[in-house]
């Protein structure tokens, strides 16, 4: 029976791992055990913790298909029942039942797949063959792998496809009834890839993403940049920096305009991590990494109950990391601790508390290469153009404290009332040499007091909180799911720079270091805020034997954005240019949905959103984003696929772009378009083979740009011109990663590979030189085992393994990043 084909993980709790039983108990046959009674407190929600739990207290181990598990849900169990009474309860209405198979002191419930309704092992289900998991109830390398979406030790293994995606509606919905492009990275998909930043980890395994040159975490999303704006567990942190996946537990990514329920956003997507929570059953894993350029990370995760009744929980994840670069002179060390809180005191309420700290130092290497004619400089690409004198004495600084905490209570059955809230602070000192222009037959880079900002730091205050309402109810043959919420959001960031030639000049073919002017000539001192108000409603309707889907939604928005600048000292700064907005944003989709795994969408959607930066030290004006959008979502192989296929035409006005003359200017393109097509498809084919597979069609190019220019000083001024590309916006780039896991002898065997392949793309709003295309391969082997009652993973992945020599990204002529080399990276993993 093709749901039941493999078993998913195992709910394998002894007697020793904190419920106390007697050797009069362990000596009962399952037979005499299940007429024992116990009083049970399981509340209704996910089967697996459900069972997880009951087994817990009765001492037993459990077995089941997780792929089928993980989307059901259980009336729970309150009361003194029987075990075979209770397990009946527990699996009433999922379709699935129940059987014991005994080995010596083990004892084992097999889970069965059954299309006729729950019933025991005497009705005939039909039922997974017995499993011998042995005393210690540990899991077998390589089980747990079918159905595509398994749950095993820590919740690591996630399988590569993802039911639903909160961010997409902020609701518990599924893709295929979402009318909206979403795409989510799962834990299992960093693990097997070895993903150790964000970056890593969305670029090749999703459509529509890649990075783009920032200070600050930046990438863009359908070809309009997301800088800094990024989410975790639904709240804003504005410009995020260094982001690592040590305690993330999965990555969304929502497509298009989101600005009805997030409101600040740029228009062409959202990311959204989701952090690990704390489980039930413990968990413990300790994975050392070693790999090219000197790179070491020791990462841990532990989580289970503080509480005999589970009704508090704890998780903590914690990485030290260290590595050079393939760039000469640059260093990077990281510090990153997590602890997490979890409490359940009642049916109706569940808490969330997050702590971070983050503690990075690192020699800066920004921007790393110049342009010469129409290509990039023929250069080393580890030639380091900025003034180690400096950069290595006074590295980058970054302290970052974070606290979250989120709760949902039940207010009655279909409702529930959800409060986030989130406060981060961080110091960021730091020393940057960038800007200049390059003389094309000389090949010297020469900075000037306008263009060169060397050093200075800041502070910044991140608040932001939301409250939502959502609920379920009926209007005579319409079902409707709806949300109506309010969402707070405040920085403030003051700094200070000092702009001052550190080198006059440079030569990228010969550098010499040891030049160094004042780097504290001329101080600036500037401070920026903002506040963001908004209020928000939605309501999917659902008809048609829930065949047709209709969402409407509305936002409105309140904002402030203030800044000042001058050369005293940062608390003069008293006055402050505010510019207040307002606008409304809505949003209507419709899916029908002719088949189970068949789905069809649209959308129509605006945004309303602030710049993020400054021109002159004043607010840019505000961005506005409008989208249509069409598609198709399905489901094939009994589920274990999730394809989906998207066209979009998407504009957005007032976007910035860096003025090349003059670093503390912003350029504005009055409007811009996104238009093209992506494909996605992730999952599990068989119990062997997974795969990952992503394309991108996309023209992206400025439609109003400036109304006058001189051809002839384009490329130094760098102004927006109508029917120009984007800069490093590639019409046509895609993915592919193929996962196989090995049976038989060579259970616990791993391989993996990918291919990744770019066009090649224009790297300035002048289109004056062009960044090349490139293919990438990457690999992976690993084999897990079992020693003594450990399961112990060895890894090894190889990225870019012919050494391609690539460009993947760049800005104007003197900010182009280069690809990195060949690098090996390799890891044990120990968890209990």
């Amino acid at each position: 029976m093709s749901s039941t084909l493999a078993i998913a993980a195992i709910g394998a709790l002894t007697l020793g791992s904190g419920v106390s039983d007697s050797p009069a108990q362990a000596a009962i046959s399952p037979q005499e055990r299940s007429g024992l009674v116990q009083s049970y407190r399981i509340p209704s929600g996910p089967l697996p913790g459900a069972l997880n739990a009951f087994a817990d207290l009765n001492g037993l181990q459990i077995l089941y298909d997780a792929d089928v598990t993980g989307r059901l849900k259980t009336v729970g169990l309150d009361g003194d029942f029987a075990v075979d009474e209770g397990l009946d309860r527990l699996l009433s209405g999922t379709g699935l039942s129940w059987r014991f198979a005994a080995k010596g002191r083990t004892v084992s419930i097999i889970l069965a797949q059954n299309d006729r309704g729950p019933m025991n092992d005497a009705s005939g289900a039909e039922a997974l063959p017995p499993i011998d998991v042995g005393a210690e109830g540990k899991q077998r390398p390589g089980a747990g792998r079918a159905g595509g979406a398994p749950q095993g030790p820590g919740d690591r293994y996630t399988g590569y496809k993802a039911e639903s995606a909160a961010s997409a509606m902020k609701m518990d919905t599924p893709l295929l009834k979402t009318p909206v492009a979403v795409q989510v990275v799962t834990r299992q998909t960093m693990d097997d890839q070895q993903a150790i930043s964000v970056k890593d980890a969305i670029v090749t395994n999703v459509s529509g993403v890649q990075t783009t040159p920032s200070f600050v975490e930046a990438y863009k999303i359908r070809g309009f940049q997301n800088v800094g704006n990024f989410y975790k567990n639904g709240l804003m942190e504005y410009r995020m920096r260094y982001l690592d996946t040590a305690n993330v537990q999965s990555i969304e990514v929502l497509k298009g305009p989101a600005a009805i329920l997030y409101g600040r956003v740029e228009p062409g997507g959202l990311i959204d991590l989701v952090t690990k929570r704390p489980l039930e059953t413990p968990y413990y894993s300790v994975q050392q990494q070693n790999g090219s350029f000197g790179l070491t990370r020791t990462s841990l995760d532990a989580t289970g109950p503080l509480t005999a009744d589970r009704s508090i929980l704890y998780r903590f994840n914690g990485e030290f990391y260290h590595t050079y670069s393939y760039r000469d002179f640059v260093e990077d060390q990281n510090l990153f601790l997590a602890p997490t809180l979890s409490f359940h005191p009642i049916e109706q309420f569940r808490a969330n508390i997050d702590f971070e700290y983050q503690h990075r130092t690192w020699v800066d290497d920004y921007p790393v290469l110049p342009a010469i004619g129409s290509y990039p400089a023929p250069i080393p690409i580890s030639r380091y153009l900025q003034a180690p004198l400096l950069t290595t004495t006074a590295p980058h600084q970054y302290d970052k404290r974070r606290i979250a905490y989120d709760w949902t209570y039940d207010v009655f059955p279909g409702w529930s009332l959800t409060n986030r809230l989130s406060y981060s602070t961080f110091d960021d000192v730091q020393v940057n040499v960038f800007g200049g222009t390059v003389n094309q037959a000389t090949g010297v880079l020469t900075r000037s007091l306008t263009n060169n900002a060397v050093s200075g730091g800041f502070r910044e205050f991140d608040f932001a909180t939301n409250v939502d309402l959502k609920g379920k109810f009926s209007t005579g043959p319409f079902e409707h799911n709806a949300l109506v919420g309010f969402d707070y959001l405040r920085t403030s960031m003051p700094s200070y720079w000092f702009m001052g030639p550190v080198i006059s000049s440079i030569n990228i073919y010969a550098p010499n270091y040891w030049k160094l002017g004042n780097p504290y000539s001329t101080p600036t001192f500037v401070a920026q805020g903002q506040k963001w108000t908004g209020v928000y409603g939605q309501d999917l309707i659902s008809f048609l034997d829930d065949t047709v889907h209709i969402l409407l939604g509305g936002r409105y928005d309140w904002a402030e954005t203030s800044s000042n600048k001058n050369t005293t000292y940062l608390g003069s700064l008293t006055t402050y240019t505010t510019v207040y907005n307002a606008a409304f944003s809505p949003r209507v989709g419709l899916v029908y949905q002719p088949a189970p795994w068949l789905s069809f969408y649209g959308n129509f959607t605006r945004s309303f959103g602030t710049n993020n930066t400054t021109t002159l030290g004043y607010p840019l004006p505000p961005q506005k984003g409008e989208q249509f959008e069409g598609g198709v979502k399905v489901e094939l192989l009994d589920k274990r696929i999730t394809a989906s296929l998207a066209y979009y035409d998407l504009t957005k006005t007032n976007v910035p772009t860096p003025d090349p003359t003059n670093s503390a200017n912003t350029l504005v393109i009055g409007k811009a378009r996104s238009q093209g097509v992506e494909f996605d498809l992730t999952g599990r084919i068989d119990d062997n083979w997974s795969v990952i597979a992503n394309y991108t069609h996309d023209d992206v190019r400025t439609v109003q740009g400036a109304p006058t220019y001189n051809p002839a000083t384009l490329i130094t001024t760098q102004v927006a011109v109508a029917g120009f590309k984007l800069p490093a916006s590639p019409r046509n780039y895609g993915n592919l990663w193929v996962k196989y896991e090995a049976e038989g002898n060579f259970r616990g065997l791993s391989l993996g590979g990918g291919v990744s392949i770019v066009e090649s793309s224009l790297g300035d709003n002048a289109n004056s030189f062009i960044l090349p295309g490139y293919a990438l391969l990457n690999g992976m082997i690993a084999y897990t085992t079992q020693i003594q009652g450990l399961t112990v993973t060895a890894q090894l992945n190889v990225r870019n393994i012919t050494d391609t020599i690539y460009y993947p990204t760049a800005s104007s002529r003197t900010t182009i990043q280069t690809g990195t080399p060949r690098t090996f990276l390799g890891s044990l993993r120990v968890e209990f």
